[in-house]
């Protein structure tokens, strides 16, 4: 690969230019060599974590943060009492207004434009984020669709086994979105351009509580190209979604939209929009591609919304199911990417009637989708509890926790921007400051205490079993 392609693949959030300043960030400035600064603050925190201050990592008991606050919850999103019962109440400030979802495959936030201005692949959702809250540091809760999906639609965490159990009746202990809103009155609907049979889809959609479902199988294929070996260019969705707005849209509803393009094998569709050399490396362009279409998939959406009158009343809420690994870390996939490249995605919410965006730094994930929505549209949720927060008001000292996808292979921990990483012994433990060092390149595990080390691996152990256990018991 070209140094300029690697310049436009790896480049981090924190190297924005000056335009970003709607959105601010901190920067790298002047001509010092972004390696020099990477290690010239690595070795900042390896002093502090020597003379014990200045950081939560240097902290010996590991119980109190940089601040000297006590640490977050020890299990965060594990709950005794998991939300079967729940239900939403009208409040004045209820509006029983639409909801749309879009769920972008395998689309990590350094990838798209509004988190990496150095990768102009989707100029269309950069300027959405602009009129959107915007969440700087969304996270996947497993880098694999299935689990992710019962995450965003269910507001739990999914069962943390490598096992699909997602598609069996009664499987998720929670009352999701759909169903909620159902029972509220909304019509539900769900377009896909994958096909049903991957992996039972239309169950575990069925399971979410939706009333409809439309697989890339009950639509017209005839003119679209294929984008992987599942389904075809999500432009297969437009014609399906104006005839059921057409019939339904006079009604409260909330209508999801699973895309597929960015997919492996990345074939990026370039009959509508041809192609872009964003890279000499072939793989790495075609999913930048594949990336770029979906944008254009978005925008095309929202202007049929426009059209059919319904934009206005409608709270749009995009988010991406997991990103995606190409070797920054010797994995060349998603399933078992912990690094940020596969989890850290794309978050906003969108809604017309404001006029302004707000950013939201603190740390979220896609537990935090469900109530933000159930927030917004002015409902109180009674009958029981959900993890996850609203990201209009995410707390402070939160902790967020991940896990791969196959059974015992990685888990990890973030705390502010300290994070930890437990891989059964199939290699080291990791700790990245991701303030200095967002592309997780200096292991800073080796200078802190191994009783630290051991204090967050057995808490995430932990974590992993009672999950497993909430799910069983039911």
């Amino acid at each position: 690969m070209t140094d300029a392609g690697k310049r436009i693949w790896y480049a981090p959030a924190v190297l924005r230019t000056e335009r970003s300043k709607r959105l601010p960030t901190a920067s790298v400035t002047g001509s010092f060599p972004r390696r020099a600064l990477v290690l010239l603050a690595s070795a900042l925190v390896l002093l502090a974590l020597a003379t014990g201050c200045g950081r939560s990592v240097a902290d010996p008991d590991g119980s109190r943060d940089s601040a000297g606050r006590p640490e977050p919850e020890s299990l965060p999103g594990v709950m005794e009492n998991p939300p079967v019962d729940t239900s939403l109440r009208a409040t004045p400030d209820t509006e029983r207004r639409n909801v749309v979802q879009i769920v972008l495959e395998s689309t990590r936030a350094r990838s798209v434009t509004p988190y990496n201005e150095e990768v102009p692949t989707t100029p269309f959702l950069d300027r959405l984020a602009g009129e959107s809250i915007f969440a700087e540091r969304a996270h996947a809760v497993v880098p694999h669709t299935n689990k992710a999906l019962v995450a965003a639609e269910c507001g739990i965490w999914p069962k943390l086994e490598r096992e699909i159990t997602e598609d069996e009746q009664g499987s998720i202990p929670a009352r999701c979105l759909a169903g909620l809103l159902g029972e509220e009155g909304y019509s539900t609907v769900w377009f896909q351009s994958g096909a049903d049979r991957r992996k039972n889809r239309g169950q575990m959609v069925e399971n979410f509580g939706y009333d409809e479902f439309y697989p890339v199988g009950t639509m017209e294929p005839a003119g679209f190209q294929r984008s992987n070996y599942f389904g075809y260019e999500e432009a297969v969705m437009l014609r399906p979604s104006r005839a059921w707005l057409e019939e339904n849209g006079d009604e409260p509803f909330l209508a999801t939209y699973k895309t597929g393009t960015p997919h492996n094998q990345y074939l990026a569709p370039a009959r509508r929009y041809g192609r872009v050399d964003f890279t000499d490396d072939g793989p790495l362009n075609r999913y930048l591609n594949s990336v770029r279409y979906v944008d254009f998939f978005m925008r095309d959406l929202f202007r049929q919304y426009k059209d059919l009158g319904l934009y206005d009343d409608t709270i749009f809420v995009i988010y991406g199911d997991h990103g995606e690994g190409f070797e920054e870390h010797g994995r060349l996939q998603h399933d078992n990417v912990i690094w940020e490249e596969g989890l850290r995605i794309p978050l906003m919410v969108h809604d017309p009637r404001w006029e302004s965006g707000e950013r939201v730094e603190e740390l979220s994930n896609q537990l935090d989708i469900l109530p933000t929505i159930t927030s917004l549209l002015g409902y109180e949720m009674v009958g029981g509890r959900y993890p996850g927060h609203s990201l209009t008001d995410l707390p402070e000292n939160r902790e967020i926790r991940a896990s791969c996808w196959y059974n015992e292979r990685c888990l990890t921990s973030i705390r502010d921007n300290d994070k930890y990483i437990y891989h059964y012994g199939e290699r080291r433990e990791e700790l990245f400051d991701l303030r200095a060092d967002p592309l997780e390149e200096n292991n800073l595990a080796g200078g802190v205490p191994e009783k630290l080390l051991t204090k967050r691996r057995r808490s995430l152990i932990e974590w992993r079993e009672n999950v497993i256990a909430m799910h069983e018991a039911r």
